[in-house]
């Protein structure tokens, strides 16, 4: 029973499910470009949390142009040399809103690139499974074909001893090319499904063996307890709730900003135009500031708000969303899971015992070869229809895994 059963090929280089996904998150572009977003926010929080630069200012002037008043004063004796430091103080309440946005934003970008994970791991699977299929059904197939050549044998020999007729051995002869198709239909689907696979897992080789077993696992959990596990890890919902955490401080700076920042600053000046009066050396102070009259920040304030009030909305929707999805993958699962035992309780037992009947009643003359041919065929469909039961069984474990986040990493 193929369920049960390992599958690897000497021929490749063997792979097995947990190895392709360690593959996906040490070298998918996908995954690493999510890893460099988180370290550019962490570049955003290390601007958030620095201070304004001081500012200095140097000036040189009072060259006199013409005449100069006393006459004939020369350059050094008129020229002021003007020197200041200013400094932008920043209020109350902006920079901690900012590092708060920046913070949540860090949060929010892991929880990004744990959701691609998680996505990204769900793929994985399901296009690793497809190959591991597909191997099978070739497997399959290329038994099927051998042991039709010995049918075809047998008829061969019958034919020659008279009794069957050779026109019924050319039609048993002919119906070897189903099988023969049935062979390239499944190296056709194992290089498809191999092309889907290699550029989510960033390698750049043709081909692997797929290592692995097709036995259905089981849904570790009961339905609340999965709900709840979802709820608590789901990386998509924490990036949620780290967006309304990022709206909030974004809101709160918003209403800060409303309020200019002042600008104090000390200068010293040096003159040597003494002659009119003027002190050789002085020093001074000055503050100034915008005055909010016209522009309070109130189209920021509104944006602001307005972003904050869909930031929880999009929390509150996968809040009701998740738990359906759970639910959803759980009874998926349920129905190909039933239908898969129905496989390998009944269908497959049939399948193969009417296919023997029917190769020993016709090799004593007891059936006619269309009965043969239809039992031959009967049984190929259904090991075709158990992959693709086997199929959809797993993939609807593996997305019991995906809405769960059973393996999200911390």
């Amino acid at each position: 029973m193929v369920a049960g059963a390992h599958f690897a090929n000497a021929s490749g280089v063997g792979l097995t499910m947990d190895e392709a996904i360690a593959r996906m998150r040490a070298q998918s572009p996908d995954v690493l470009a999510a890893a460099l977003k988180v370290k550019a926010a962490e570049g955003d929080l290390r601007t958030a949390g620095a201070y304004p630069n001081p500012t200095l200012s140097v000036g040189l002037g009072n060259f006199a142009i013409g005449r100069t008043n006393p006459p004939g004063l020369g350059a050094g004796e008129t020229v002021v040399v003007q020197g200041g430091l200013s400094e932008e103080l920043e209020l109350w309440g902006k920079r901690p809103a900012r590092i708060a946005q920046a913070q949540s934003a860090i949060a929010s970008a892991q929880s990004a690139r744990g959701d691609l994970e998680r996505t990204a791991t769900f793929e994985v699977r399901r296009r690793f499974l497809d190959v591991l299929v597909a191997t099978e059904r070739r497997r399959l197939a290329r038994e099927n074909l051998d042991r039709y050549r010995e049918t075809v044998r047998v008829s061969q020999a019958r034919a020659r001893s008279g009794d069957i007729s050779p026109a019924d051995f050319n039609k048993i002869a002919l119906e070897q090319r189903g099988f023969e198709r049935e062979v390239a239909d499944a190296d056709l689907e194992r290089q498809q499904a191999m092309a889907a696979l290699l550029p989510l897992i960033g390698s750049e080789g043709d081909d692997v063996e797929p290592v692995g077993s097709l036995a259905l696992p089981p849904v570790p959990g009961t339905s609340a307890a999965l709900v709840d596990d979802a709820l608590a890890k789901r990386p998509d919902l924490h990036e949620a709730e780290s967006d309304v955490e990022a709206a909030d401080a974004a809101l709160e700076l918003a209403h800060a900003e409303a309020w200019p920042n002042p600008t104090v600053g000390v200068g010293y000046t040096h003159s040597q135009f003494t002659v009119s009066g003027d002190l050789a050396d002085q020093i001074g102070a000055n503050v100034s500031i915008a005055l909010p009259v016209a522009n309070r920040n109130q189209g920021a304030i509104e944006r602001a708000e307005a972003e904050a009030l869909t930031a929880r909305e999009a929390v509150h929707k996968l809040r009701l969303t998740i738990p359906r999805e759970v639910q959803t993958a759980l009874a998926a699962y349920a129905s190909a899971k039933a239908r898969v035992d129905r496989f390998e309780h009944q269908f497959l037992k049939q399948a193969e015992a009417a296919r023997k009947a029917a190769e020993v009643s016709y090799r004593d003359g007891a059936v006619s070869l269309l009965e043969l041919l239809e039992a031959e065929r009967t049984y190929i469909a259904t090991q075709r229809d158990y992959l693709d039961a086997l199929r959809d069984g797993h993939t609807a474990a593996y997305d019991v895994i995906r809405v769960t986040a059973l393996e999200v990493r911390p």
